[in-house]
């Protein structure tokens, strides 16, 4: 019988991305991970310390897809916009590894590649310190909140995804319009279009709100 392979800090990540890319976050444990890999569990911290740690650095591989590049002619708006539609793009498409992201930052090189970027052009935009950490804030809540909501819907075929969305508008419109009058008033409205072009409009509409504060300075 051959010696098993030797253990690397980046094959136990690669090997994570996978249990968690396949069967979710919950079957990270060091036992099916030690599983996986052909070693024993107690093996696995002598690359990390805990499973958290584990967790954080697949999490961080995984944003690794999102591009910041700067391209040439670009505004700070535009720049912006399009990392954040990536972002929200890479978390949608493998929602069981954003878990690990959405909760807080990995803290680490892929996490922090995207903190810089946007905060870059938030500077090349002209805002203060202050407005930038708010804007950049509410630029990332929006992000990867808008991500985690829609991401088990994306899953679905298109044709389930606009039957919910009738049926959710539906049910808005046959609220009590004693009770609801905005509600009902506003039903015929509600859920339009898609998850992705929602996103957009809530996006413009922030980066409107953004662009403001910078005119106010």
């Amino acid at each position: 019988m051959g010696r098993p392979a030797t253990l690397s800090r980046s094959g136990i990540i690669a090997a994570a991305e996978v249990l968690v890319r396949d069967h979710g976050v919950a079957a990270l444990t060091a036992r099916r991970l030690g599983n996986a890999l052909g070693c024993d569990p107690t093996a696995l911290y002598r690359h990390f310390t805990t499973m958290s740690d584990l967790e954080r650095e697949v999490g961080d591989r995984f944003l690794r897809a999102v591009d910041v590049r700067a391209l040439d002619g670009d505004d700070w708006r535009t720049t912006i916009r399009r990392i954040c539609l990536k972002l929200r793009r890479v978390q949608v498409r493998q929602p069981r590894l954003a878990a690990l992201v959405s909760a807080a930052p990995t803290r680490l090189a892929n996490e922090m590649r995207i903190t810089e970027a946007l905060l870059r052009e938030l500077d090349r935009g002209g805002f203060s310190g202050d407005q930038a950490a708010t804007a950049y804030h509410a630029l990332i809540e929006l992000t990867v909140g808008s991500a985690a909501i829609d991401a088990p819907l994306a899953t679905q075929p298109a044709d389930t995804r606009r039957r919910t969305y009738s049926d959710w508008r539906r049910e808005y419109t046959e609220l009590s319009p004693a009770e609801s009058p905005a509600s009902v008033a506003v039903a015929p409205h509600l859920y339009l279009g898609s998850a992705d072009t929602r996103f957009e409009a809530a996006l413009d509409l922030l980066l409107d709100g953004i662009s403001a504060q910078q005119r106010i300075q």
